[in-house]
């Protein structure tokens, strides 16, 4: 799936669901089950699939003496532990999951997920929601645009720091829209729970913990203490909970921006050994940054045929165009 160069492919996923009839934030969705099973069936054709211990001495040493991948997840939803466990289980696959440990301990619906189920169940008109700073008012229109339209336009605002209190704009979102979920009783049911989490994960299971924060802030926007709280602040509740030892993070977002060098020292200081990055790319023998681990995102349009062959162009062109 990746040329014949040695190295370590890292597969990020995020939901195992159906995007069609979901109510949620779609774009978070990776694979439908079907897709998922094909997806790793091919991955295991053409790389040896590690377990994250693997994958953290491969990195740590530079050593990269094949074609290698690790399959990851991000957020902690449940899906990953009822719907893609079992299939890893039954191939016999290693994967990690990368928890939020705020999801698990005070459920409730991310930002993302909540925008998005506001917008599938308004009622269709207009309005405008304020920003702060000056910046001009958001127009939402569920008349005569489409929906998936006017949910793009709000994570895009969210997400490039346009809005300053998500809460608060999120909140506002719900009063104008006139619906408002129950966010802590449809978090508890979207994300896993720790006996979930302790049930299906383990060294003999070959499904692996790492940490993706305590609040699934962007680490580079913080100071350098409230960081490290993130950091060392969810590696101490994994290993409380789940009685074993953490040594991996996954940033949140993970892209430039929302993790720097500072934030690399402090996650090295926290005692991880490896933090993975949302940076598209192959990491090669004696080029990669074990704080800065780059991962191939899966997207629910990637079939097992498309998949490969991003893979193949980043292994052979550094970069893919699909």
């Amino acid at each position: 799936m990746a040329g014949s160069r040695p190295g370590l492919t890292v597969f990020t996923y995020h939901r195992i669901a159906d995007p069609a009839s979901d109510p949620y934030y779609d774009p978070v969705i990776s694979a439908t089950a079907e897709g998922f099973r094909a997806q790793v069936q091919e991955i295991a054709r053409r790389f040896r699939v590690l377990t994250l211990d693997e994958a953290i001495e491969r990195l740590r040493s530079g050593d990269h003496p094949d074609r290698s991948a690790l399959i990851t997840f991000d957020d902690g939803y449940r899906d990953n532990f009822e719907t893609a466990a079992p299939i890893l289980r039954e191939l016999g696959l290693p994967a990690a999951f990368f928890l939020p440990t705020d999801f698990l301990d005070e459920p409730g619906l991310p930002w993302w997920d909540e925008v998005a189920w506001i917008l599938k169940h308004a009622p269709a008109r207009r309005w405008e929601l304020p920003r702060s700073g000056g910046l001009p008012p958001l127009a939402i229109d569920l008349i005569d645009g489409p929906r998936s339209e006017a949910i793009r336009a709000l994570i895009a605002a969210i997400l490039s720091e346009s809005v300053e209190d998500v809460n608060g704009f999120v909140k506002t979102l719900a009063d104008r829209s006139g619906v408002a979920p129950d966010s802590a009783a449809m978090g508890q049911a979207l994300f896993t729970d720790w006996d979930q989490v302790r049930a299906l994960t383990g060294p003999a299971t070959g499904l692996a913990i790492g940490s993706h924060g305590q609040t699934h802030r962007k680490l580079a926007t913080l100071d350098d203490e409230t960081q490290f709280a993130e950091l060392a602040g969810s590696k101490t509740v994994l290993q409380n909970r789940l009685d074993r030892q953490v040594e991996a993070i996954a940033y949140p977002y993970g892209w430039p921006g929302a993790f720097n060098a500072s934030t690399m020292a402090l996650a090295a200081r926290a005692g991880y050994r490896v933090g993975f990055a949302a940076i598209e790319g192959i990491n090669r023998p004696g080029s990669t940054d074990p704080f800065a681990v780059r991962r191939l995102n899966v997207g629910s349009g990637d079939s097992p045929t498309l998949l490969r062959a991003r893979s193949a162009l980043h292994a052979t062109l550094g970069r893919s165009v699909l």
